[in-house]
């Protein structure tokens, strides 16, 4: 139940993140309309960009690369390792990542409680509020922990867990 529930969180933070990135697009289409053919860009284009677009496309996936599978690896000495030695480089291996996002979100969410506390801005071509952003960390680090959590629960207990990435259905390996 708990892995399910956490690839949903996973796959609803992706998604949220593709919006995003739909959003930005679209934003910088018009602003650059704009520019061209009105001579009126959008005010702080640049700056909603980089705020809050760009930490949601960023941050927000982390999750869901973790339930793919697909995040950067080097195995080179990990396969020639027997397999209940590889068990546990893994199971360590997801461990030791768990540590770091529990870090990552614990920092982040510190901050970001205290960005919002002040009501934190940004002064560019507009003032900007950035507390709402910088709540996308933690909530991107909280997610990827708990999905590295359910990928070590998998490795603990399933003795068929594979840590590879899903090779789509015709692709070559």
């Amino acid at each position: 139940m708990f892995l399910r529930w956490t690839r949903r969180l996973a796959i609803l933070l992706a998604v949220l993140a593709s919006v995003s990135l739909f959003l930005m697009m679209l934003q910088t289409v018009i602003d650059v309309l704009a520019s061209n053919l009105a001579g009126r860009p959008i005010p702080g284009n640049l700056e909603v960009i980089s705020v809050y677009h760009m930490v949601l496309v960023v941050f927000l996936p982390l999750a869901f690369v973790e339930m793919k599978k697909e995040p950067i690896a080097v195995d080179l000495v990990y396969r020639m390792l027997p397999d209940i030695v590889k068990r546990w480089v893994l199971l360590c291996g997801y461990l030791v990542t768990a540590t770091f996002f529990g870090f990552l979100a614990w920092k982040t969410g510190g901050d970001a409680l205290r960005s919002f506390a002040m009501n934190e801005m940004m002064m560019g071509a507009v003032f900007l509020t950035i507390w709402p952003a910088k709540l996308a960390l933690p909530v991107g680090f909280g997610a990827a922990l708990l999905m590295v959590l359910a990928n070590a629960w998998q490795a603990a207990t399933d003795p068929d867990f594979n840590p590879s990435p899903d090779v789509p259905e015709g692709a070559e390996t």
